[in-house]
């Protein structure tokens, strides 16, 4: 949520659904690049409601199963890499694969298994790094239509079925990996790297199957990219040649180098990765059921109904959709356990669907109970651990409550009082679901919570992290590749990181900037401010992206005990994005 201080001190609290689509979409786009922003929120529109889709990982590596000859693959690592990992050349890879024929592939069982869990989008893998293609290919005879016995199109009859039960047909590409061409990116067992030609596998093989996808299998909602390419270049031309083809389908962030700033429509996080905290633009986190991706039959390591509801709620809580990937068997059954613990999942949201669906993440930045999504003027919160005296405490929510109820028992009203600047809801003593109770609270608003206060500590230094931030304007909350985060986007005065800080008494503190500059632009002045007092901070240079470093950039007076508020911003118009901000720590000097 973005919250403001107001000058007359009132605090304003912007409804989070409209921050996700409206003003954080103004960070990924020029500031007059009007057309392609509301493009892109059209195109994100269905992305922000589904918030949770099934991710499929299945080819000729599932056949194998995590095993070649004697060898596994260890169940901590991806049984789909298995070609790479035990250096499988490409001829006897290719020998096997003639032999793939799942018989037992039923698209309609696969899309009706997504939509009873409740998933809205559902992921296939129409290529992998193996470079064996899926689907019906023109550009490589290296396909399950041509190659092999089993002579039926799988991403046809999926696109047909997903049609038919609403659900969105998406498809993962990896366009820069593939370990059969002898110009693809990632055989150096079989191919000699310095003697590739990286270019012509992209214009021979890569751009012509991405056209295929696009041309022949309807409406597709999303491309999912793999692994990055080497230049912003070489990503720019696919993301062109998406939106040339089927301007409403979204590109994930992956289609870019990860060493370089993201692009595309929405970001993913590493794989299984989870955000400390919420992300100011739209993301998806891509997770296992068990521990592989493609299906190995040594990995049992299966996750409960109770452990995914959970991740499904945190993810979404944070502003995020949530892709859980099943690994279908050589034969094209899905594992039992998947099965099953997949239709307690949407049993579970059957009921309460609608606190995951169309919801943006939640406004308190730690619920010791459980976590809070956020529709219009309802929250609704979820109860992982009902609080020892029967009471949810909303500490901060300005709005009145018009109603309390369990969701699934709409009928039955909780008791709400408030407690100054808190709200408390009273709950049952006995929980209505095992695994997950959500209450809806009805307010009479769009949420107004107050910033998060940083108090100092006697003899510790204060703070500031991107986290605990509350950001306006241009500047936003971001993720990179390397499992790093910071506040980004940067263009002027109006883009700005604030805290609230109480501070034990007056006093000079000792300020360390830790951040990244932004290769091949120039520095930027940027203002640290209390009041009347301010630090002038100059942003680095840099020769490599997300280089984080920590500076010291002056001393910053406070000049009275009790709440301050401190803010970040660039001391004059940049038009260009020039710093990635980390955190600040304030050290009192005697």
């Amino acid at each position: 949520m973005a919250t403001v201080l107001m000058a007359d001190g009132a605090v304003f609290a912007a409804e989070p659904a409209a921050v996700n689509a409206g003003v954080q979409a103004a960070k990924l786009s020029g500031p007059d690049d009007h057309a392609a922003r509301d493009a892109q929120q059209d195109r994100l529109a269905w992305f922000r409601d589904a918030r949770f889709g099934m991710f499929v990982h299945w080819g000729p590596y599932s056949e194998l199963a995590g095993e070649w000859k004697g060898q596994r693959v260890e169940v901590d690592r991806n049984a789909e890499w298995i070609m790479k990992f035990l250096k499988i050349s490409a001829a006897e890879y290719r020998e096997m694969a003639r032999q793939f024929n799942p018989v037992k592939f039923d698209a309609e069982a696969w899309v009706r298994l997504a939509k009873t869990t409740g998933m809205r989008y559902l992921v296939v893998t129409a290529k992998h790094h193996d470079g064996f293609a899926m689907y019906h290919s023109k550009a490589s005879p290296y396909n399950i239509v041509d190659w092999t016995p089993f002579k039926r199109d799988p991403l046809k009859e999926l696109s047909e079925a997903c049609a038919r039960a609403g659900i969105r047909f998406c498809v993962y590409y990896s366009h820069r990996e593939d370990w059969d061409d002898p110009d693809g990116y990632g055989n150096d067992w079989d191919y000699v790297p310095e003697k590739q030609d990286f270019e012509a596998y992209l214009e021979r093989k890569s751009k012509p199957q991405l056209r295929e996808l696009l041309t022949n299998y309807g409406p597709v909602g999303l491309v999912w990219f793999d692994r990055g390419l080497y230049t912003p270049e070489q990503a720019q031309d696919f993301v062109q040649l998406v939106r040339g083809i089927q301007p409403a389908c979204l590109v994930n962030g992956r289609v870019g180098n990860y060493e370089h700033e993201l692009m595309a429509d929405y970001q993913n996080m590493n794989d299984n990765g989870m955000p400390a905290g919420g992300i100011e633009e739209d993301w998806e986190a891509p997770q296992t059921l068990n521990e592989t991706w493609g299906y190995s039959r040594f990995d049992t390591n299966w996750k409960s109904p109770e452990v995914v509801v959970r991740r499904l709620v945190e993810i979404v809580s944070k502003g995020g959709n949530y892709l859980l990937n099943i690994g279908p068997r050589g034969d094209g059954s899905i594992p039992e356990a998947s099965v099953a613990t997949l239709e307690h999942v949407g049993a579970w949201m059957r009921t309460n669907g609608s606190s995951i669906y169309g919801t943006s993440a939640s406004p308190f930045p730690e619920l010791p109970w459980g976590r809070c999504t956020v529709k219009n003027n309802i929250l609704y919160l979820h109860v992982f651990q009902r609080p020892a005296d029967g009471a949810l405490e909303l500490t901060g929510l300005r709005n009145n409550v018009r109603k309390a109820s369990l969701l699934m028992q709409p009928g039955r009203s909780l008791e709400s009082s408030r407690n100054g600047a808190s709200v408390r809801i009273s709950v049952p003593p006995i929980p209505a679901d095992a695994i997950d109770t959500v209450v809806a609270l009805e307010l009479d608003g769009p949420p107004r919570v107050d910033p998060p206060v940083v108090t100092e500590a006697e003899g510790e230094a204060v703070i500031l992290q991107y986290l605990n931030a509350v950001t306006s304007g241009k500047a936003v909350k971001r993720f990179n590749r390397r499992g790093q985060f910071h506040i980004s986007k940067w263009t002027g005065p109006a883009d700005q990181a604030s805290w609230r800080v109480r501070f034990l008494q007056p006093g000079r503190y000792r300020v360390h900037l830790q951040c990244a500059g932004a290769p091949g632009r120039p520095s930027g002045a940027f203002v640290l401010a209390a009041g009347d007092q301010a630090v002038h901070i100059e942003s680095p240079q840099a020769s490599g992206w997300y280089q984080y470093a920590t500076r010291d950039v002056g001393v910053l007076a406070i000049a009275a005990a009790g709440e301050q508020e401190l803010v970040l911003r660039p001391a004059r118009e940049i038009g260009q994005d020039v710093m990635c901000f980390k955190s600040l720590k304030l050290v009192r000097l005697p």
